[in-house]
């Protein structure tokens, strides 16, 4: 018996010794050597400084910032006048429109982007968004504390229009905003309350150490794009951790920037409602 467990542990040795002997290194070329203009560019309807940012993109395992793409020309039409953004001082890549500059419901925005060196074999760029008509009717918010989630909760009580809307949601603390990364936000048709009340849907969640009792919470409601809409959808699946062996592969985030540069270029209203946190029950 004792020999038949020594053959049994020989036996497992062997395989352990085999299976390590087959490993070998794999070096993965990551195809560093194409680099795409990346646009950001956001036009909405509130009164402050508006840009247009410009940047490269970075190899996959690049610890740096982008590098921002200077002395570009880069200039944004509507259907009567023409605005000559011009490059920030301070910011690199940023290019500010006009200090009174504010997006218009219903306008048709034309992006002309012309580099002073070739990015992806092209200097010329061009991009085209509508901004929508506001069709959200808030009556109230409330900013609820829930244990069985552990986290705060937004919730939206609002007249939805008989129409294929889409939505963006980001909040405000105390003047500050909270949602200031792009995983943060929230993105969201209207399927489930399409023409009705929305009569307390959940928009945003928070952890705990975001809010607390008695801040002062303001709700951003976006009117977006179905184009961006997307975009956004695709990039945070894209920047969220993966499973390796249950996840899928990754995928290139849609643009509507020409010549294949990356980004998005768009123009959305916005609407403020504020509340105060509730204590915890």
């Amino acid at each position: 018996m004792k020999i038949d467990k020594v053959y049994i542990f020989l036996g497992i040795l062997l395989v352990t010794i085999a299976l390590n002997s087959c490993t070998e290194r794999i070096d993965i070329d990551l195809d560093s050597e194409r680099v795409r203009l990346v646009v950001e560019g956001n036009i909405s309807n509130i009164t402050g400084q508006q840009y247009i940012r410009l940047t490269e993109t970075a190899n996959y395992f690049s610890n740096s910032f982008p590098k921002p793409v200077k002395n570009a020309s880069v200039k944004v039409t509507d259907e009567v006048q023409v605005y000559i953004l011009q490059e920030s001082e301070t910011a690199e890549g940023s290019y500010l429109f006009p200090d009174d500059f504010v997006g218009q419901e219903g306008e048709t925005y034309n992006l002309f982007i012309s580099l002073e060196k070739e990015i992806g074999g092209y200097k010329d760029f061009t991009a085209q968004t509508t901004m929508p008509n506001k069709t959200d009717d808030i009556d109230s918010i409330s900013v609820e504390w829930r244990t069985r989630f552990e986290g705060w909760v937004v919730r939206l009580y609002a007249k939805d229009p008989p129409s294929e809307d889409y939505y963006m949601f980001n909040g405000i603390r105390d003047g500050q905003w909270i949602t200031d990364t792009i995983s943060e936000v929230n993105i969201s048709d209207d399927r489930l309350f399409n023409g009705n009340n929305t009569n307390g849907a959940i928009v945003l969640f928070f952890n705990e150490n975001q809010l607390n009792p008695g801040d002062e919470f303001t709700l951003v409601l976006s009117n977006i794009t179905k184009g961006y809409a997307s975009f956004v959808s695709e990039l945070q699946t894209e920047i969220q951790p993966n499973q390796p062996l249950f996840s899928g592969p990754p995928a290139n985030v849609s643009s509507n920037i020409s010549n294949g540069a990356a980004g998005w270029f768009t123009a959305f209203p916005s609407s403020f409602t504020s509340s105060i946190v509730k204590e915890k029950p």
